[in-house]
C-alpha cells in the first residue's frame, strides 16, 4: 500500500504522457452513474460510462480510503453520488490535474483485496467499470451480522410457524357392536368408518395430524377411545355416529357436547381418582397430584380444565353446525347436550356428531352417496380450519 501511495501520483499521468493522442483528443469519457452494492465478501463499486474508461485504482491508509483515477472523464449533468454501503463511509471527488478526475471513497477499515473488470452489454458502446473490494475487518463483521440475521430470522419463523394441530376421529361402534342399522342392509359402524376414512384424508391434505380410533371393523371400549386420543396429544376429538328414530320422517345433522350437569358429575369423579395420570395428559392439569390429597385449589383446577374443554367444544360445535347446514339438512335444535362417555375428558375439546338418521330414506341415501360424503367432509374441514384460524 505504501508503494502504491508513492507511485500513484505518477502512474496514470505517465500512461497519458506515453499516449498523447488521449490528451489531444476531444473524446471525453462521459460518466453517467456511480453505484455501490454489497457483496458477500465486501463491496462492489460500479461506474457507468459511455465507453471503456482509462483508470487506476489503489488504496491508502491513515485514514483508510480507496482512490479511483479516471482519465478524460466528464461527469454528466444528471450524475449523482450514491448512498454509502458496507464499509464505505463517504464518497468525494475532485481533479488530480486537467486530464485526470479522482474519486475518493472513505473507508471504515483497511482494504485486503481489489479486483477490477470492465463489462460491456450485448450491444451499444456503454461500459461499466466494476471494482470489488474486500476488507479484513468487514468480512468478519458481515459474517457476524449475517449469522445474527439468520438466527433471528429462524427464531422469528419458528415463533410464527403455525402449529400443526392433531385431530382424533372416532368412528363409533365397530366389531360386535354394529350400532344402529336398517333392515340388516346397512349398519352404523360401516357408515361412520367410511366417512371417517374420507375425512381423515381431507384433513391431512390441509396439514393436520389425524388419527382414527379404529381403522377397520373392530370393537373398542369407550374408555380406550378416550385414552387413545389422550395418548396422541389430541387438540380436537370428533366422535362420528348416525342416529335412528321410530319416526321415519325425522332427519338431519346434529352435534352433541357435554352438558353442564354431566360436566359437574365428571369433575367430581376425577376429583375422587387415586391416580391423576389415568385422566390427565401433558396437555391437561400439569402439576396437579391427586395422590397427595386434594385441596380447594386442586378441585378448582379440575373444574376449570373441564370448563375450558367444554367451552372450546361448544365453540367448535357451533362452527360445525353452521358449516354442515350449508350442504345438509340439520335437525331441529342441531346443537344438543348429553353426557356421552367419549366427551368426558378435560384434555381437549370434543364433540359427538350424528350425520343423520339411518331410518330416514333421504338421509340413508346420502350415507351411500360418495358425492354427499365428500361435500360434508369438506364442510368438516372448513369448520376445523375456522376453529384454528
Amino acid at each position: 500500500m505504501v508503494f502504491l501511495k508513492k507511485i500513484s501520483k505518477f502512474i496514470l499521468p505517465l500512461f497519458l504522457a506515453w499516449n498523447p493522442a488521449l490528451l489531444l483528443s476531444n473524446d471525453d469519457i462521459n460518466v453517467s452513474k456511480l453505484r455501490i452494492s454489497s457483496l458477500k465478501s465486501g463491496v462492489r463499486i460500479i461506474i457507468d460510462a459511455d465507453k471503456s474508461p482509462i483508470y487506476e485504482v489503489f488504496s491508502l491508509q491513515n485514514p483508510n480510503r480507496l482512490v479511483v483515477d479516471l482519465a478524460k472523464a466528464k461527469f454528466t449533468e444528471n450524475f449523482s453520488f450514491p448512498s454509502t454501503s458496507g464499509f464505505i463511509k463517504g464518497v468525494r471527488f475532485g481533479s488530480l490535474n486537467s486530464d485526470v478526475s479522482r474519486v475518493v471513497f472513505d473507508l471504515s477499515s483497511p482494504v485486503k483485496k481489489i479486483k477490477t473488470k470492465i463489462r460491456k452489454p450485448s450491444s451499444g458502446s456503454r461500459r461499466t467499470l466494476n471494482i470489488d473490494i474486500e476488507s479484513h475487518k468487514n468480512i468478519k463483521v458481515l459474517n457476524k451480522q449475517k449469522n445474527k440475521i439468520e438466527k433471528q430470522t429462524a427464531k422469528n419463523n419458528k415463533s410464527i410457524k403455525k402449529k400443526r394441530y392433531t385431530v382424533v376421529l372416532d368412528p363409533g361402534h365397530g366389531g360386535r357392536d354394529p350400532g344402529t342399522s336398517y333392515k340388516k342392509l346397512i349398519s352404523e359402524k360401516e357408515i361412520v368408518l367410511n366417512f371417517s376414512i374420507l375425512l381423515k384424508k381431507k384433513l391431512e391434505n390441509n396439514g393436520y395430524r389425524v388419527f382414527l380410533t379404529r381403522g377397520d371393523d373392530r370393537y373398542i371400549k369407550l374408555k380406550d377411545r378416550v385414552k387413545f386420543a389422550k395418548s396422541k396429544g389430541a387438540d380436537l376429538f370428533i366422535s362420528i355416529h348416525v342416529d335412528a328414530s321410530k319416526y321415519s320422517s325425522t332427519r338431519g345433522f346434529s352435534v352433541y357436547t357435554l352438558s353442564e350437569r354431566g360436566l359437574d358429575r365428571e369433575a367430581e369423579k376425577v376429583a375422587r381418582l387415586e391416580n391423576s395420570l389415568s385422566v390427565f395428559s401433558k396437555k391437561g392439569l400439569k402439576g396437579v397430584n391427586l395422590k397427595k390429597g386434594r385441596n380447594l385449589i386442586d378441585h378448582h383446577n379440575i373444574n376449570e380444565a373441564f370448563r375450558k374443554a367444554r367451552d372450546s367444544s361448544f365453540e367448535f360445535a357451533e362452527i360445525l353446525v353452521d358449516k354442515v347446514s350449508e350442504r345438509s339438512q340439520k335437525l331441529t335444535r342441531p346443537h344438543r347436550y348429553a353426557g356421552f362417555a367419549v366427551l368426558k375428558s378435560p384434555n381437549y375439546p370434543s364433540v359427538l356428531v350424528e350425520l343423520g338418521f339411518i331410518t330416514n330414506d333421504n338421509d340413508r341415501q346420502n350415507f351411500n352417496n360418495r358425492n354427499w360424503q365428500s361435500s360434508i367432509a369438506n364442510k368438516f374441514v372448513e369448520a376445523v380450519n375456522k376453529n384454528y384460524k
